[in-house]
């Protein structure tokens, strides 16, 4: 879903400057109001050319099932934030609803009057099947665990897309004196962020927070020594 987020990206940002009068906004231009947005919005800095690459890289592969990959996770919630969405997996499940909305649009638009009661019962099938077979997870205070799809808490955002890698990695933890912050290259091992109380909380793996969905800061040897091991 990577390719249709930066092409959406870029419809956005090219009407925006249609709407204040700019008849045909560059591609440098159109690349240079995303990145400055993401800087804004996330602290993080990445070019207009690189966009413009990400941008390139989905054209050529508009029509093939074929996905590109944006690397950087802050990039990834920028662009969703950009088009109106809390997440990427909010930005997967309502583009994907929208898709097979369409489709059916034009199945009916073919088959008219004499196909509108099968049409309408292949809609519930589709659907049941569909939001039945994925798998989802929920956040339970200390790690996420497999769940049945439920509206109520898909609707609150509570509800995310399985992730495998989430289930096993990512944990909240009490860290202390003793806990391995960073591994034998340096590279840090925790990840901490603030909750809705703005407390402190800290997580074994990179990634948002699953209260706030801010993404999460990497431990630093400042913070060890300010908030956890003092002594």
């Amino acid at each position: 879903m990577h390719k249709n987020l930066i092409l959406q990206a870029f419809k956005k940002a090219e009407l925006s400057r249609k709407e204040r009068g700019e008849k045909k906004p560059s591609a440098v231009n159109i690349a240079e109001d995303i990145s400055d947005y993401i800087e804004k919005s996330k602290k993080f800095q990445l070019g207009e050319r690189s966009f413009r690459d990400y941008r390139n890289e989905a054209e050529k592969l508009l029509y093939n099932k074929e996905d590109i990959n944006i690397k950087q996770l802050k990039v990834v919630n920028g662009l969703c934030n950009y088009l109106g969405y809390n997440t990427y997996e909010d930005f997967v499940f309502k583009n994907n609803y929208n898709s097979n909305k369409n489709k059916l649009s034009i199945f009916f638009k073919k088959n008219k009057v004499t196909l509108i009661i099968s049409s309408i019962a292949i809609v519930f099938i589709i659907s049941y099947t569909s939001i039945n077979q994925q798998k989802w997870m929920v956040w339970d205070g200390n790690n996420y665990i497999e769940v049945k799809f439920d509206t109520e808490k898909y609707t609150i955002g509570q509800l995310k897309i399985h992730n495998e890698e989430r289930i096993k990695y990512f944990k909240k933890i009490t860290p202390d004196c003793s806990t391995e912050f960073f591994d034998s290259h340096g590279n840090p091992k925790i990840w901490y962020g603030k909750n809705n109380k703005k407390e402190l909380e800290y997580f074994t793996d990179l990634g948002l927070h699953p209260e706030t969905g801010k993404t999460l800061d990497p431990i630093t040897t400042y913070m060890i020594k300010k908030h956890i091991c003092k002594e």
